[in-house]
């Protein structure tokens, strides 16, 4: 199967984040993606209201390499 990505994107990296999101007061912390996360996931305590927060998003952002 070929791959959809032109050549020059293959350099490239991706960077996976988790979006942690309180659902009492709303506040979304974006982290490093760890082994194992997944949208609904419980998460870390929030830093405003110390309620259980949930990761609500998985995502990927591409590192173009400087020069």
């Amino acid at each position: 199967m070929m791959s959809s990505v032109p050549s020059s994107d293959k350099k490239s990296k991706l960077l996976v984040y988790s979006i942690e999101e309180c659902p009492v007061d709303g506040q979304k912390t974006k982290r490093a993606f760890q082994v194992g996360d997944y949208v609904t996931k419980d998460g870390a305590k929030c830093t405003k209201c110390g309620n259980q927060t949930r990761v609500s998003l998985v995502f990927a952002e591409s590192s173009r390499p400087s020069g």
